[in-house]
């Protein structure tokens, strides 16, 4: 009974995979590697999430993009770097921009922060899963 129901769940789940689209996630800009790893981390969950798959062999390819918006120092004795991003994901004509902020010791830190408020669940992630559904 136990190999009939893994055998059935190995069949369904390959029917699955096969009906469903997968996807790779690249990355285009300079940023920090750790912020980039992070970005990757939040889009492969996102998609994932979406019921979609994501392989490095996928022919179709989500960009990712991050573009300073906005950059400065806080004053003071102890400063900061602050960085407004613009986080732009697209595939064809589905398209999502993230405004993220992050505050951080040093530019890098601030990166991080920043990428750290892509968050896979959100509404806006919703809505960029809606257009790639379509």
């Amino acid at each position: 009974m136990k190999r009939l129901l893994l055998t059935l769940t190995a069949v369904l789940g390959t029917m699955f995979m096969a009906h469903g689209q997968s996807f790779t996630v690249k990355l285009s800009g300079e940023m920090p590697a750790e912020a980039a790893g992070v970005l990757l981390q939040r889009f492969t969950q996102m998609l994932e999430a979406g019921s979609f798959t994501v392989t490095e062999e996928a022919t179709d390819t989500v960009w990712v993009s991050a573009n300073v918006v906005e950059h400065m120092t806080t004053p003071g004795s102890i400063t900061q770097s602050v960085l407004v991003l613009d986080i732009k994901t697209a595939y064809g004509e589905a398209e999502e921009t993230f405004s993220v902020k992050g505050v951080g010791k040093d530019d890098d830190d601030a990166w991080l922060r920043a990428c750290k408020q892509v968050l896979p669940r959100s509404k806006q992630a919703q809505e960029f899963i809606e257009k790639l559904k379509q």
